[in-house]
């Protein structure tokens, strides 16, 4: 991902970029709204093992069209820098490190609710995580409706001021789920509208951190990514702990590590004033 989002930004104009990352993010909604229940199917018919042959034939078939189908990189480099030349300017950059705030607050917020939410369906209204099928489709639906969103809106409205919009919806979003989520309908609606604003939100961001660092774009997204699994890898645990004190106080958390977002955010846009 790092790779291919660096090679977006060398290969596509800033004010464009927004369209083209959320078209290659399509590739992960869509894997997910066919590929699970195709997995669970293959499971179900052949045993656990079955769809890993199925993955090795597809990835096979992916990098043969990517031989043949990617245009040739005519761009000529020089001496190539070091990797710890480029850490240091990451780290020693501040917009660069907001950027990478932004993902990790982002994230821990949405994992609390990521996390939770099944269980809270669970506890709510008696529905088995294994079963929730229709919870999954909300998410299949809500990652795409944010791509396309994304692809519609991002360009247009400018990256920060996109990534501010989603970041103050998805908090709104957030504290919505408990009023709305009173029965199974209100609960599903309330996840595709969070869902839907945190898609927008972090695809838009992959766009604006393709720019912040050109002369180490590929380091930079590299970083941001594991920055996401680091933020996930907080949210889990926390939004365990949270949740004893209800589903109110996850949403909470959620809407105050946006707020860190949100602050982050500012940051970045005073830098590149």
């Amino acid at each position: 991902d790092p790779a291919m989002q660096a090679y977006l930004g060398d290969s596509t104009s800033y004010e464009e970029r927004g369209r083209a990352v959320a078209i290659t993010e399509l590739g992960w909604s869509m894997a997910f709204f066919l590929g699970v229940p195709l997995a669970g199917f293959l499971i179900a018919r052949f045993g656990w093992i079955a769809p890993f042959p199925l993955l090795a034939i597809l990835s096979a078939l992916t990098l043969f069209m990517l031989m043949r189908i990617l245009p040739k990189d005519e761009t000529h480099v020089g001496q190539p820098v070091p990797a710890k030349l480029n850490f240091s300017a990451v780290f020693g950059s501040v917009p660069a490190m907001a950027g990478l705030s932004i993902t990790l607050w982002a994230t821990i917020g949405n994992e609390l609710v990521n996390l939770i939410f099944g269980v809270w369906l669970e506890d709510s209204f008696g529905l088995k995580i294994a079963a929730l099928g229709a919870s999954a489709a909300v998410i299949g639906f809500s990652e795409i409706g944010g791509e396309g969103l994304v692809a519609l809106l991002s360009d247009k409205l400018g990256k920060e001021r996109s990534v501010g919009y989603g970041l103050v919806l998805s908090s709104l979003t957030a504290l919505l789920l408990p009023v709305i989520g009173q029965n199974t309908i209100g609960a599903l609606i309330g996840l595709f509208l969070f869902y839907i604003t945190f898609e927008f939100t972090f695809v838009t961001s992959i766009s604006m951190m393709t720019e912040i660092m050109p002369a180490a774009r590929a380091t930079l997204m590299a970083f941001n990514v594991a920055t996401f699994s680091i933020g996930r890898g907080i949210g889990a645990p926390l939004g365990t702990f949270l949740y004893g004190f209800g589903f109110p106080i996850v949403v909470v958390g959620t809407v105050i590590f946006n707020i860190f977002a949100l602050l982050a955010l500012r940051r970045i846009q005073k830098e590149l004033k």
